[in-house]
């Protein structure tokens, strides 16, 4: 065996090429060359973004006496978490069922037949207070699976029979009369209620959740959360004052230092809500902060000429050439020295610098237009004198389209043709590269000259120059929300062949994920979930959809899926605010 991701596109995989680590890409191929060695397989998550995931590899993955381990003794498998969601989503739900929190990198174990019997998230290459040694596992997982291979077979069977019984349907909880006071205590019971946000940790927007309760907004309680919540995402850390756009979380309670990296589907989602808010509230700092999160997609790094890519690096080179989280977005004094002496003097007035991290001392739309001038000098200095955080090379179908009806937010909030104009162009080039006959593949790599010669062909024929170029692989996801966007499209335009394409949509949803009236994440019918997380999750969204546009699209969602969302929602009501947001409109 040896090394060959030097073959693989994704820029995740591509980086790990040169490792002493004899990576392989996730195929059958290792799983039965596993069984014919009859050793266990290491397969490592993650995506190019990720922060640390680039630590694991410098410590672990680039050291040759870990790699002699794994070499030796495993079939160590790369996985972008990009281009199999439902693999990464599968494992990711393992590790949580086991008590563990979930992440990147997702360090999973598994037998030859592909079940899991051991996972963590970064391990260390030495051993510090919090857990083992990387190299130390590797060699107990190893015993192990070599000498006392009746405990794995105990964990498989215990996973099996807990995922058997938690994916049952129970009688109802709660009596309908009380399940939305229900719901409300619980909601409640996650508010911070000093810093606003959900828990009392680190903070991430959660925008699902925030979705179910701006449908909620007469309650009180719900609204003034939602407001000190939104004022927090337009004038923390979270926001890139800056540049425009959204950070993955922050770090910590306050909102105050992000974790640098930012992702196409935050960006869409968070000012999808903000607009939405705006609409509720006419605060026009929300509508100003989701523009310019809008802008900077539209505008940065992140856009190609066949749609946006996925992600910006958290890491970029620092002045000795070191990868370093943040250092492209921290901003010193001298970054102001381009400012004038009435900038210079009002800056500390409106704005603070923590860590190097900008946040607003205001919460007021005006005062933030005004400082925007201010913002973008030191902004346009900083991008000449430091290289720019590195997107990741691969344009995602379902967040491309998540994207499309963000756009179509805008547009239905400030009438501007440009928005709708811009998200039609995006939806029929979508159309024409990664959607088949209402098959929706995950999307492309970024080689823009071949990719280049679709955009200018008139046939589907031509097609044939993105057969490499395409990531061949289907989800449930990518395919709901290119639901989401076309009935958008047609709630505003009012277009039937909008509604004709939803139609074939759902039709390809049923035909290929659906399984006894639920849909599964995969076309295998493997993997099932129903778990919002940072994104809407699928079946939620899914179901959502067909309540909310029953009439026109003359359908009513399958009695099955319906008693499932009732199980989900009542045992877990805050892990699935999307299925809760489906129920209510059924119960409307």
């Amino acid at each position: 065996m040896e090394n060959i991701l030097n073959k693989e596109k994704s820029l995740y995989l591509a980086r790990h090429a040169h490792n002493p680590v004899h990576w392989q890409p996730w195929n059958d191929k290792v799983f039965s060359m596993a069984k014919k060695l009859n050793k266990p397989v290491f397969v490592s998550i993650g995506y190019s973004s990720c922060h640390w995931c680039r630590v694991m590899e410098k410590e672990s993955f680039e050291d040759e006496e870990t790699a002699k381990i794994l070499n030796e003794k495993y079939i160590p498998v790369k996985v972008d978490k990009d281009e199999y969601p439902d693999i990464d989503k599968e494992y990711q739900f393992y590790i949580q069922s086991t008590g563990d929190a979930g992440g990147w990198p997702l360090s999973v174990f598994l037998t030859p037949d592909k079940e899991p019997f051991f996972a963590g998230t970064y391990f260390p290459k030495e051993k510090n207070s919090a857990k083992p040694a990387f190299k130390t596992i590797l060699e107990s997982i190893n015993s192990v699976f070599h000498n006392k291979y009746d405990e794995i077979e105990k964990v498989i069977n215990t996973r099996k029979e807990f995922i058997t019984s938690f994916n049952q349907i129970n009688k109802p909880l709660i009596s309908e009369d009380k399940i939305k006071e229900y719901r409300k205590n619980e909601f409640i019971k996650i508010f911070d209620p000093v810093y606003f946000g959900f828990r009392v940790g680190a903070k991430f927007p959660y925008i699902p959740s925030m979705m179910y309760l701006l449908d909620n907004f007469q309650e009180k309680e719900y609204a003034a959360f939602l407001i000190n919540t939104a004022d927090k995402i337009c004038t923390m850390g979270l926001c890139d004052h800056l540049f425009g756009g959204f950070f993955r979380y922050t770090v910590d309670r306050m909102w105050q230092m992000p974790h640098f990296e930012k992702m196409l589907s935050d960006n869409a989602q968070i000012s999808s809500f903000l607009i939405q808010l705006y609409r509720k509230t006419g605060n026009r700092l929300y509508l100003f902060t989701a523009q310019k999160a809008i802008d900077f997609v539209m505008y940065g790094s992140i856009r190609t000429d066949y749609g946006y890519l996925d992600s910006l690096d958290a890491d970029s080179p620092n002045n000795n050439g070191d990868y370093e989280e943040g250092y492209f977005y921290k901003v010193t004094d001298r970054d102001f020295t381009v400012l004038n002496e009435k900038e210079l003097k009002n800056f500390p007035n409106e704005a603070g610098v923590h860590n190097g991290v900008i946040y607003f001392k205001h919460k007021e739309y005006i005062k933030a237009a005004a400082l925007d001038v201010s913002l973008k000098k030191a902004a346009d200095r900083i991008s000449t004198i430091k290289s720019h955080p590195e997107p990741d090379n691969k344009s995602v179908s379902g967040h491309n389209f998540m994207f499309c009806t963000t756009l179509l937010n805008m547009y239905e909030a400030e009438n501007e043709p440009y928005e709708l104009e811009q998200a039609l162009a995006l939806y029929h080039k979508l159309r024409h590269l990664v959607v088949y006959d209402s098959k929706v593949y995950r999307g492309l790599y970024a080689v823009e000259d071949e990719i280049n010669k679709v955009m200018q062909a008139n046939s589907d024929k031509d097609n044939i120059y993105l057969e490499e170029y395409i990531i061949n692989h289907r989800v449930l996801s990518d395919h709901v929300y290119y639901l989401e966007a076309t009935l958008k499209f047609y709630e505003i335009t009012n277009e039937n062949e909008f509604l004709l394409i939803a139609k074939n949509i759902i039709k390809e949803i049923e035909n290929t994920f659906v399984k006894d009236g639920i849909p599964y994440l995969d076309t295998s019918h493997r993997i099932i979930d129903s778990f919002d997380d940072d994104k809407p999750n699928p079946v939620g969204l899914y179901l959502y959809l067909i309540n909310k546009y029953g009439l026109q699209l003359n359908m009513q969602a399958d009695k099955q899926l319906i008693a499932y969302a009732e199980d989900r929602a009542a045992r877990f009501p805050t892990g699935h605010p999307t299925m809760i947001r489906a129920l209510e409109l059924i119960n409307k």
